[in-house]
């Protein structure tokens, strides 16, 4: 396995283990999921309990393929994570599309709609998974520095992936309240 296949599975694994957890964690955590796919209208609504279940099973799926140190079980992953990351791309355009604030829950409860971040992330999570499953197997076996350093990379990636919504949020400029301060005098003895 390839340095760049490994941290590829690190970072696309690390990113369907987060969104599972973080839906499965709780009963509240898994009723947010179904209704964040009913407002997002995927389906009829009839069918947003089993597509929610549906999902959350692939996502488990794929990162549990994804751990396993073997070609077929990480090609298989990869293929099932780029399904996945093709279906949400076209669930969020679509919500895009029709201007309806959804709150994106693919991380656990979330207040933040659905914007065209996620689109990118998606996009390029998939094109990333999709470019690993079509690159070459490597010859030889990484070495263990090499292993070490594209799964570390990889997590890492993934970790902030999926806290992104929080790192915008932190970036973001204080709303003005509209109160009016003084200025804050410097201390002078």
């Amino acid at each position: 396995m390839s340095s760049f296949e490994i941290a590829v599975r690190s970072l696309i694994g690390t990113v369907f283990l987060v969104s599972s957890l973080s839906k499965a964690r709780n009963r509240a955590a898994y009723r947010g999921f179904v209704r964040s796919l009913a407002h997002m209208r995927v389906g009829p609504p009839a069918l947003d309990e089993p597509t929610a279940r549906t999902v959350l099973a692939a996502e488990f799926a794929t990162w549990m393929l994804l751990a396993v140190p073997t070609a077929p079980a990480g090609r298989l992953g990869l293929l099932l994570a780029t399904l996945l990351l093709a279906a949400f791309t076209f669930g969020i355009a679509r919500t895009l599309r029709r201007r309806s604030p959804v709150a994106c829950n693919c991380f656990g409860l979330s207040t933040t709609p659905v914007g065209g971040r996620h689109l990118v992330r998606n996009v390029l999570l998939a094109a990333v998974a999709l470019g690993c499953l079509l690159a070459p197997a490597a010859r030889g076996p990484a070495g263990a520095g090499h292993v070490l350093v594209a799964a570390i990379a990889g997590l890492v990636t993934g970790l902030v992936t999926t806290a992104l919504d929080e790192i915008v949020a932190l970036l973001r400029p204080l709303p003005d309240t509209g109160t009016s301060r003084a200025p804050v005098r410097p201390y002078a003895p």
